[in-house]
């Protein structure tokens, strides 16, 4: 019997592991091991808080999972998949909802071209080296379809976010000799569904989810079967 590969879940802009818990629960019952990665940054994981810092993080922790992964971001961490996700034990990857950049672009340069974004440059404050989104922002444009207690929990739960997180340039485009998946959500008031197709274009495949920006917190069966779905497309 073929070992299920791990699944490692990467988070987006102020958020931590701990967003994934309902999808890694799920998989994990399915029997798939998951590993929810905490990125660095103030009052979080240790480590160096840049954008360059998150991608060696996640290349550090691809080298410590032996055998087979299926490589999950959200948001912001997409552009970390296609600086890291070309790992030698990387099988695939799943984009929800998440900047699968170009080399040369950045998170701001895609998500602030466009009109639309309710958490766009115009959204965030920069207090020092860092980005803050207020609590009542972050529920209006990550958490409108999830349950009140569920929206307060998270936001009452987001941390400071180094600026070049936004600003940082990809220099890497792993999707394009990893298989790779796209989880487009269409009511998504972070990143726009029109942003989210016309990056999900530049990957093997797409499908789309009735949900906001954090599907992992208001449907986290659907997120799970999708990436089930992904995992054994790629084992197969």
């Amino acid at each position: 019997m073929t070992t299920a590969p791990t699944v490692v879940l990467v988070h987006g802009m102020w958020h931590g592991g701990w967003a994934w818990d309902r999808v890694a629960g799920l998989l994990e019952r399915d029997g798939h091991p998951c590993v929810a990665v905490t990125l660095p940054g103030q009052d979080r994981a240790p480590g160096d808080p840049t954008f360059r810092g998150h991608c060696e993080h996640l290349a550090g922790v691809l080298a410590g999972i032996p055998g087979d992964v299926v490589l999950v971001g959200h948001s912001y961490s997409g552009a970390l998949l296609g600086e890291a996700g070309d790992a030698p034990n990387v099988r695939g990857m799943v984009f929800v909802s998440a900047f699968c950049l170009e080399p040369g672009e950045s998170v701001a340069s895609v998500n602030d071209a466009e009109a639309g974004s309710q958490a766009g440059v115009n959204d965030i404050r920069q207090v020092g080296d860092h980005l803050i989104i207020d609590a009542d922002t972050a529920k209006h444009a990550f958490y409108h379809d999830c349950s009140p207690a569920d929206a307060a929990s998270a936001a009452g739960r987001l941390t400071p976010e180094h600026i070049s997180t936004r600003s940082g340039i990809v220099s890497r485009a792993a999707w394009r000799t990893v298989p790779s998946h796209f989880v487009v959500c269409t009511l998504d008031r972070a990143c726009t569904p029109e942003v989210q197709r016309m990056m999900a274009a530049r990957v093997d495949s797409t499908s789309e989810l009735e949900a906001g920006h954090s599907p992992m917190l208001s449907m986290p069966e659907a997120v799970a079967d999708e990436i089930t779905r992904f995992a054994a497309k790629v084992r197969g």
